[in-house]
């Protein structure tokens, strides 16, 4: 197996392996990368491609778009009158439980929860178009015609082709291959995060000031 991939090498690899040449899977294999490359992304959670990006609540809405590229959410940021303060992840129905009330009843939020892959839910609810920074994981630009090379077809190309591969066997619903490839998935990406592990995410969860304090 090559040390590393090119777009070009790595779709007649997977069309190689899998025996199919057909139109129709050819024409299906950039989704089937992209799944595969966004499945090892997160798998790796490396720092290395997480961003930073600003924007705004709006007031009295709970909802809040999350950025271009979102892929997973490091940490949450408000700024009310000059002073940044983090909100703290916690479950859709905490928050429910904690602010029961309608959107006539405002404030600055503390808390948020992954509401589905495009939007967080905020509790309180916002009584201005606060600003907020995100940190948070993005997606890379994938593999491509126009982009031929990338980080992950590059440092992890093994594992990244498993990923494919099980996606490809996924999509031609070839069962009793995809456990297959999974396991080999599974062994490539065990020895790329021990290889990454200096560039991988710290485990790191604030504290909510006085949490010790509640229910007392």
């Amino acid at each position: 197996m090559p040390t590393t991939f090119t777009y070009a090498s790595l779709t007649t690899a997977l069309k190689n392996h899998i025996e199919n040449q057909g139109t129709a899977f050819s024409t299906e294999l950039d989704t089937i990368i992209g799944l595969g490359e966004l499945k090892l992304l997160r798998d790796l959670d490396l720092e290395i491609f997480d961003s930073t990006d600003t924007g705004t609540f709006t007031a009295s809405s709970q909802l809040v778009t999350k950025p271009t590229g979102y892929v997973a959410g490091r940490s949450l940021h408000i700024t009310v009158s000059g002073v940044t303060s983090q909100l703290f992840l916690r479950t859709y129905e905490y928050l429910i439980d904690y602010w029961p009330t309608t959107a006539t009843t405002t404030t600055s939020p503390k808390y948020y929860a992954e509401l589905n892959d495009t939007q967080w839910f905020v509790a309180g609810t916002p009584a201005s178009g606060y600003s907020f920074t995100a940190r948070f994981m993005k997606r890379p630009s994938g593999l491509s015609g126009a982009v031929t090379t990338t980080w992950l077809s590059t440092y992890a190309a093994d594992a990244l082709f498993y990923a494919c591969l099980a996606a490809s066997e996924e999509y031609l619903k070839a069962d009793e291959r995809v456990a297959l490839w999974k396991n080999e998935y599974a062994e490539k990406l065990f020895a790329a995060r021990n290889e990454f592990r200096r560039m991988r995410r710290s485990d790191y969860t604030p504290s909510e000031p006085n949490a010790q304090l509640k229910g007392s």
